[in-house]
């Protein structure tokens, strides 16, 4: 091999690990550890008429258009009665009834380990915590309970279930390096609460985006859930609300 073709291998080589190194430090940079803002917006496909989300992570802006009292730590959207679909395979963690200042309400917490997002590398487990759930919709699930992506989990309610506030799925995400480190305790409302110190908050759009990582680091092509799609090899989240074709 000449020595003008091996500085072009090396050159070549150099520009590979420069790119995918970058690509590694934009993954990072788009998860917004511990309510960081990311920028990621959803954007629907073109051929299908989704139910939109509504405020979106790290926003100070409420479902009304508000200001929030504090930087939303999820993701909002749907309309009443719309069904609250699965993201991704996993396994119920918990169900309990829940209490933020806004009354009682239904809320689930699954755990999503690396296997069931089709990752190959990452933390061990996600959890998504669904929250503004009507408890009955959800009190049939039991911790353990395995869960398939795109399964109807509960049907759009309402903070505490008061008819004085707007519709509204929250979704938050979590990295989780231990699942073992779960602990429950009581919150100053009165109702159950779950910590776990391994858990670090990040975008859920972050996972909507790992099958396909926006160009320009903020429009996220959302993928809607299709009973029809091979999803056996898809990386991370499919969509959590409904979506119909044109």
């Amino acid at each position: 091999m000449t020595i003008s073709k091996t500085l072009r291998l090396l050159a070549c080589l150099i520009a590979f690990i420069a790119q995918q190194t970058a690509a590694s430090a934009k993954v990072n940079v788009k998860k917004g550890y511990d309510i960081s803002a990311t920028g990621l917006v959803p954007v629907y496909p073109d051929d299908y008429v989704c139910s939109p989300l509504t405020s979106l992570y790290a926003s100070w802006i409420d479902v009304d258009g508000a200001r929030r009292d504090e930087v939303h730590s999820g993701i909002d959207g749907g309309r009443i009665g719309e069904p609250v679909l699965a993201p991704a395979a996993g396994t119920v963690r918990a169900v309990w009834k829940a209490n933020w200042q806004w009354g009682e309400e239904g809320a689930l917490l699954i755990r999503h380990s690396r296997e069931d997002l089709n990752l190959s590398k990452g933390p061990p487990y996600y959890y998504s915590a669904f929250y503004h759930l009507k408890f009955d919709d959800v009190k049939d699930f039991k911790a353990g309970q395995r869960i398939r992506r795109g399964q109807k989990i509960a049907k759009v309610f309402r903070p505490g279930g008061k008819s004085y506030y707007l519709p509204e799925v929250h979704l938050e995400v979590y990295e989780v390096a231990d699942d073992r480190a779960l602990t429950w305790d009581t919150n100053k409302y009165g109702a159950p609460d779950w910590d776990n110190g391994t858990a670090r908050l990040i975008d859920p759009l972050y996972l909507m985006a790992l099958h396909a990582p926006p160009d320009d680091d903020a429009h996220v092509q959302v993928t809607p859930f299709d009973p029809n799609f091979n999803f056996d090899d898809f990386p991370g989240f499919s969509y959590i609300l409904p979506c119909r074709r044109k």
